[in-house]
């Protein structure tokens, strides 16, 4: 059967007896009551007769005999067309579904459902867990020990003109997933070159000493900031958590050099401790001796001012005594005095009777030499 201008897919336009209810179309057949036509009245459709129809109508595109198993077949796509538009979002990702490439709305977690493709399709980027991008180097899996060093991303040139090897680690999570898909493009790739640009940035306004020493905390602090200020720039929606600096060295042609050097400055801080743990010994010996001699001294002082008080009121017991009896205290002194005098001293006894048509000979030198072996303890 085929369509032209007296037949329609209901029959004959023209021939009102070629179907059970005397109409071609059955969704425009009226009801016939007594008072005429009912328009409104609309029974329903007879769907064997539509389905006869719709076999007749599609009879010239059809191998004969196989036509309830071409709809079967054209059902079971379009089920599984509709399927097709069941999807999962896991706990740490969201579902961003897009209507003909425009943003349509955002899911939650959960067996979700979108109309099937081409009409809408669905992103699910990872927005909880942590991302991590490595910059100077690449790990063959998480938490390997195999690493390839990745040379053109890891040199840089410092303030004082030296090469320096900087290998570092970037973790950052999505904050604006609605940013992170639609304003910047492949944000991965995005991330990782403005964390290079703001590490070789922080590294040329710092000292290589600097930079391989104690700076390594306060770089790595100063490159997170100003790479959170780029991707704020970008509207990347990402928020950078951490940078962490694998290896900060010299290029291996110069690394013999700058041991040499590094040895220097642990020979110097050793010397500086040893110095220290010196002084830390001297200056308490030190403060120990002061003490002790300004004790010795304040006990001389007192030694001093107690004799010079003792013979001060002894020679003012003595006055008193000389001033009550002048010629007997006159001659007890100068016998105390002869006896201090003479009694240490050397003495030669001569009588007269010897003496007499000689010259006596005083070996004066024995003598001396006698008393001092006797003032020295010597006998």
């Amino acid at each position: 059967m085929s369509w032209n201008e007296n037949n329609g897919p209901w029959g004959p336009s023209g021939n009102k007896s070629e179907t059970p209810q005397g109409s071609g179309n059955p969704w425009t057949q009226k009801s016939q009551g007594p008072g005429g036509p009912q328009p409104n009245n609309i029974p329903p459709p007879d769907f064997d007769v539509l389905l006869k129809k719709i076999k007749e109508w599609l009879g010239p595109l059809k191998p004969q005999g196989h036509f309830h198993a071409f709809v079967m077949v054209f059902a079971v796509i379009i089920g599984l067309w509709l399927l097709s538009g069941f999807y999962q979002v896991a706990t740490d990702q969201v579902g961003v579904v897009m209507r003909f490439g425009a943003y349509e709305r955002t899911e939650q977690p959960g067996l979700r459902y979108h109309l099937p493709a081409p009409i809408e399709e669905v992103l699910l980027p990872v927005v909880t867990s942590q991302n991590e991008i490595q910059v100077g180097f690449r790990r063959s899996a998480r938490n390997s020990e195999e690493i390839r060093n990745v040379p053109e991303e890891s040199m840089m040139l410092t303030q004082d003109e030296n090469i320096i090897n900087v290998e570092f680690a970037v973790f950052w999570r999505v904050s604006d997933v609605g940013k992170y898909l639609f304003e910047i493009r492949d944000p991965r790739e995005t991330i990782k070159m403005a964390a290079e640009s703001a590490m070789r940035e922080v590294i040329g306004q710092n000292k290589l000493q600097f930079a391989l020493t104690d700076g390594r905390s306060a770089i790595a602090d100063e490159a997170r900031a100003r790479l959170q200020a780029l991707v704020d720039e970008y509207n990347a929606g990402v928020i950078v958590t951490q940078i962490n600096l694998q290896t900060v060295s010299v290029p291996d042609e110069v690394k013999a050099a700058f041991q040499d050097v590094v040895n220097a400055r642990l020979d110097q801080e050793r010397f500086q401790n040893q110095a220290a743990a010196h002084v830390n010994k001297v200056i308490p010996d030190a403060k120990g001796q002061a003490a002790q001699m300004i004790q010795q001294a304040m006990a001389y002082r007192d030694q001093k001012i107690a004799v010079a008080q003792g013979d001060a009121a002894r020679f003012k017991e003595v006055l008193t005594a000389y001033n009550g009896a002048r010629d007997v205290t006159a001659k007890r002194l100068y016998l105390e005095t002869m006896e201090a005098i003479l009694g240490n001293a050397h003495k030669v006894i001569v009588e007269k009777s010897a003496g007499a048509g000689a010259i006596p000979y005083f070996p004066l030198r024995d003598l001396t030499r006698t008393k001092d072996a006797k003032e020295g303890g010597v006998q």
